[in-house]
């Protein structure tokens, strides 16, 4: 699925390309004003760009809330795994004592229903812990996404950026970026100084 939405996206980007393409040898385009993005020193349209990247592994905030989610899901992980491995032994003992014929038939209903029982609760328990772990990473997102857009207003208001941008190396939205637009580096000094 993941392989045929990329080649779903390279088509439209061959289109759009073949489009720009044909708009900027055509003779009706060319008597047109032409669309010009400037640098912030030419007064046009400013524009800035940070890369996520960069972002992603240096902002220390970031980090930080990315180590605490992983301990966290570890540790769900090992709690629950230690107690599949408990229902799974006691539903092995289980299965010995109903081969052995030894145990009345009414105490294997009664055994059978308490595992059953501990069964689905374990599984409610693994869907709440799923819940609360996916919350968590939203919360932790949505932080992410007011503080960085908080500090960038900031920027913006000093600079005088009209659009600051996302780059991501071999991916996102912008494919290739000019390295005198970056303004990373000012935007991890912000977002890392201590308040």
């Amino acid at each position: 699925m993941t392989k045929n939405i990329s080649l779903i996206l390279n088509g439209i980007l061959l289109l759009a390309v073949a489009h720009l393409y044909y708009l900027n040898f055509s003779k009706k385009f060319a008597t047109e004003q032409p669309l010009a993005i400037a640098s912030p020193a030419s007064g046009g349209v400013k524009i800035a760009y940070v890369n996520a990247d960069t972002l992603d592994a240096q902002y220390e905030w970031l980090k930080a809330q990315k180590k605490a989610l992983e301990q966290r899901v570890q540790n769900a992980e090992k709690n629950m795994g230690a107690k599949k491995e408990a229902l799974m032994k006691d539903l092995a003992a289980f299965q010995q004592k109903y081969e052995s014929g030894t145990v009345p038939p009414a105490q294997l209903e009664k055994e059978y229903a308490a595992l059953t029982q501990r069964q689905q609760k374990l599984a409610e328990e693994e869907a709440r812990l799923g819940k609360q772990l996916t919350d968590e990473q939203t919360k932790a997102m949505n932080e992410l996404m007011t503080n960085v857009e908080a500090k960038l207003k900031s920027l913006q208001s000093q600079i005088g950026y009209d659009y600051i941008l996302s780059y991501s190396k071999g991916g996102g939205q912008v494919l290739l970026a000019n390295d005198s637009l970056d303004i990373t580096r000012q935007v991890l000094d912000l977002l890392n100084a201590k308040n």
